[in-house]
């Protein structure tokens, strides 16, 4: 009798799912939708969360928790954070593919990424992010060094300006250093947005992932626009009852990444 099962085969276990794209093709060009998609998303997003409503929390709650030991690292830990958080957010797209199979998501599946092959692409996803920040952080201090330095010049070497005039002389320096900072981050946070959804998923270079990212935020600034406004309502609400209503939000907040990047991205 021949057994049914070889024993020197792969086994076809969810251990190689990992590798497996998500169903749809990849869209040449994003997707634009209309501006009230947005508001959809966390509508549609609320339809995986209470799916498996504790091992999303129980996620998000791992995720804080590794968040607040690597800050007690002095100076290493915010590195590490935004080093590995790529990866951490593939974590959650990976679980909503789960779900999209109609299966159940370990908790550990947060960290499922720092098994794949597309790894190390997350890690210089961290590294241009910290990059990205580290030169607008940069470059607003110097702005405000510049502007205060031309201020005390103006005042006088002699005399030392009270902090209430330091400050006030120094205002428009600031005001164009928070101008300059929000002109700067916006796009970055949208060439990062998508970038590990579309690695993940279909296995794109950085570079390729950074500019579809961009592409698909820069022809749906309206939906983000209310998806924006609409989570920002939503957070005054999570904080009424001792913030707890994080618990729901954030994970929401995650999970809308997946369900509009399978809007904007993939062939109907």
């Amino acid at each position: 009798m021949t057994d049914p099962q070889n024993p020197y085969e792969a086994p076809s276990s969810d251990l190689v799912v990992d590798q497996d794209f998500v169903d749809g093709s990849l869209r040449d060009i994003p997707r634009k939708l209309a501006a009230g998609r947005g508001l959809a998303w966390i509508g549609e997003a609320w339809g995986y969360f209470k799916q498996s409503p504790l091992n999303w929390i129980l996620m998000f709650l791992i995720l804080v928790a590794l968040m607040f030991l690597l800050s007690l690292i002095p100076f290493l830990g915010p590195l590490v954070t935004n080093l590995i958080m790529p990866a951490l957010l593939a974590g959650f797209m990976l679980s909503c593919r789960d779900l999209d199979g109609g299966k159940k998501f370990p908790v550990e599946r947060l960290f499922g990424a720092f098994s794949l092959p597309q790894r190390n692409r997350f890690f210089i996803l961290g590294w241009l992010y910290i990059g990205a920040t580290l030169g607008i952080v940069l470059l607003i201090m110097l702005i405000m060094l510049l502007g205060f330095g031309i201020s005390g010049m103006q005042a006088g070497f002699g005399d030392a300006p009270a902090p209430e005039d330091f400050m006030g002389s120094g205002g428009p320096a600031t005001l164009l250093a928070i101008l300059i900072a929000m002109l700067l981050i916006i796009p970055v946070l949208m060439a990062f947005y998508f970038a590990p959804a579309l690695i993940l998923f279909h296995d794109l270079d950085v570079v390729s992932a950074l500019k579809r990212s961009f592409t698909g935020c820069l022809r749906n600034i309206l939906p983000f626009l209310l998806f924006g406004i609409a989570m920002f309502f939503l957070s005054i609400l999570a904080m009424i009852p001792l913030m707890l209503g994080f618990l729901v939000l954030s994970p929401i907040a995650m999970i809308t990444i997946y369900v509009a990047y399978r809007e904007i991205f993939l062939e109907a």
